[in-house]
């Protein structure tokens, strides 16, 4: 019960928020910053283009979690509404990478953004909507005049219903216009990989998600081609490689004759039986969970944007981003919950149940230390499985980041989304820092190891000499020497389309 009244007194608050915002929004129509970069149009939009139009102003930032799971709701409005509804992405960065066009359109490419975006890089809409938190969308009517104003995620339902009577009153009232707007949205690579996510090496294989495809690659240590599994739909089916669809697939990890797939689109996790590449479902509903404490049979239970996975023993460790905790999955009698994690985003150390995370995406193992990479706290976790005790390796804040070198208690990411351990050290994919960063486990100190990457996400040790990095907004995989750290291009052999 006090859990429950603790609850409804936190969303009452951001109602009260929301109805204040709404209520000191004087801006007549949308006044876009004349020097900001737009994409997925010919040229940018202006105040006098959206007359007419019914329109919602969708403020993102890359990276953040809630502001992935807004975007299936958004195109969900797309499909139904078509022309009637103008949706506009406004990118309103949080971190200093996401102010810049290339690692934009790259976020566009991997969620397959149709409608037009714009960067609001000095946050002028932000401010002029007096906008507080991510994500938050505005509908505009005809006149330019605010609507509503929804807060955080799963509003489709509410904003459903605004967008139908807001028509309908400017079809009454005659204010509709159809005047043809400049639109021109990026063409997806069709050929090689999409955005790839995370890798997985074991003795034999190389797994790679290819996740912008909704696929899994199965290779050998040379780069060649053994099995692709998944058809590219996107969807939940089992079966061959050639029937099973997947959603955005993420965190990969070997135990003997099976591969674990985090199915982060689809709230799942997956496992595909090697070498012929069956899938099967073996954890999540496909209903996207809340769940902050408790154990249930693995299959009965919603899970929430699972992103990296790590297997221990006989347990598979989930980096659960969506809810900001580590989860277990018993593989011995299917059972999961969460195991590390209030569900509070922040970063907090302590006991289990006391820490806090930050939108966990990628784990790594040895010695009884499960390692975990932060991104929202641009921080290192680690998990110590035997005291049951939660500390912060590097990381000192949600709204502290940069590039820095030295003692780990001062060494700064950005964003990192990957993580792998190899000799004593801790290679990091330093994703918005387009950068490899390696923490010496020994000396506790930061270095960095390669540079001029593209946003990766994922990394394996591939051999002594070698990492393989999902150098995802590069649309490749990339291989660093470990000595040298110089990067080229790992050739992937028999892809096709």
């Amino acid at each position: 019960m006090p859990g429950y009244l603790r609850f409804n007194w936190v969303y009452l608050f951001w109602i009260l928020l929301a109805i204040l915002a709404i209520q000191s929004v004087h801006a007549a129509e949308p006044v876009f910053p004349s020097k900001a970069p737009w994409l997925n149009v010919t040229r940018p939009l202006t105040s006098h283009d959206l007359r007419g139009h019914v329109v919602l102003l969708d403020f993102f930032t890359p990276g953040c979690i809630n502001c992935i799971h807004v975007l299936p709701e958004t195109e969900k409005l797309e499909h139904e509404f078509g022309k009637r509804l103008l949706i506009i992405g406004v990118n309103s960065p949080k971190f200093t990478a996401s102010q810049q066009t290339d690692n934009l359109k790259g976020f566009i490419e991997r969620y397959d953004i149709h409608h037009p975006v714009i960067t609001d890089k000095h946050m002028v809409l932000w401010n002029d909507y007096h906008v507080y938190a991510w994500p938050t969308q505005v509908l505009l009517g005809p006149d330019g005049k605010v609507v509503g104003l929804y807060v955080g995620e799963d509003k489709y339902a509410a904003i459903r219903q605004d967008v139908i009577q807001t028509l309908a009153s400017a079809r009454k009232a005659g204010t509709l216009r159809h005047n043809l707007l400049p639109l021109n949205p990026i063409s997806m690579p069709r050929h090689g990989l999409l955005q790839p996510g995370k890798l997985a090496v074991n003795s034999r294989y190389v797994a790679v998600s290819d996740s912008g495809h909704n696929r899994v690659l199965l290779l050998d240590h040379r780069g060649r081609v053994i099995r692709v599994i998944g058809n590219g739909k996107r969807g939940r089916r089992n079966g061959t490689p050639t029937q099973a669809e997947f959603d955005g697939p993420q965190g990969l990890a070997f135990r003997g004759n099976i591969l674990y797939v985090a199915d982060t689109g689809n709230a799942l996790i997956r496992a595909i039986q090697l070498p012929e590449g069956k899938v099967s479902t073996v954890a999540g509903n496909g209903e996207r969970g809340f769940a902050s404490m408790g154990e249930y049979p693995a299959r009965q239970v919603g899970l929430n944007s699972p992103w990296g996975l790590k297997v221990v023993g006989d347990n598979l460790y989930i980096a659960m981003a969506g809810i900001h905790q580590i989860w277990r999955l018993e593989l011995d009698n299917m059972q999961i919950g969460p195991y590390a994690g209030s569900g509070n985003e922040g970063i907090t150390d302590g006991s289990l149940d006391e820490a806090s995370f930050a939108q966990s995406s990628a784990l790594a193992y040895h010695n009884n230390k499960l390692y975990v990479a932060d991104p929202e706290a641009s921080a290192i976790r680690q998990i110590d499985l035997i005291s049951g005790e939660v500390t912060t390796l590097i990381g000192k804040g949600l709204f502290v980041f940069g590039m820095k070198n030295g003692a780990d208690s001062h060494a700064l990411l950005q964003h990192d989304q990957g993580v792998t351990w190899y000799r004593h050290r801790l290679y990091i994919a330093d994703t918005f820092n387009n950068a490899i960063r390696v923490l010496n486990l020994e000396s506790q100190r930061v270095s960095t190891l390669a540079t001029g990457l593209s946003q990766p996400g994922g990394l394996a040790v591939l051999n002594p000499q070698t990492l393989l990095v999902a150098d995802t907004n590069a649309n490749r995989i990339a291989e660093v020497n470990l000595a040298s750290g110089k990067v080229k291009t790992w050739t992937i052999k028999g892809l096709g389309v």
